[in-house]
């Protein structure tokens, strides 16, 4: 087995676990937008609900952000193109 084979099984190796990781966050996503609404409808101190909707709002647009770069990860590590090749073997070329 070459180099070259060795770098593309371990870089998707390596998208399949993304991949998981994403579909998991995925299984998570309907509980954010529900509890945005939950603080957007809620009563009480303003200042309260006011709180804890904006951190539900930075939780949910983290939340997508992650998983937005989880898929593309997924998709560049699975590609296995140049880029990848030399990110796994740029130490081993001086030896």
């Amino acid at each position: 087995m070459s180099t070259k084979d060795a770098v593309t099984i371990a870089s998707r190796a390596l998208a399949v676990y993304l991949l998981f990781w994403f579909l998991s966050d995925l299984t998570y996503l309907p509980s954010h937008p529900f509890s945005v609404w939950h603080h957007e409808n809620s009563l009480g101190s303003a200042m309260v609900t006011t709180y804890w909707r904006d951190s539900e709002r930075l939780s949910l647009a983290f939340h997508l952000l992650r998983m937005l770069l989880l898929f593309f990860a997924v998709q560049w590590f699975y590609r296995s193109g140049p880029k990848v090749q030399v990110y796994f073997l740029a130490s081993t070329e001086g030896e």
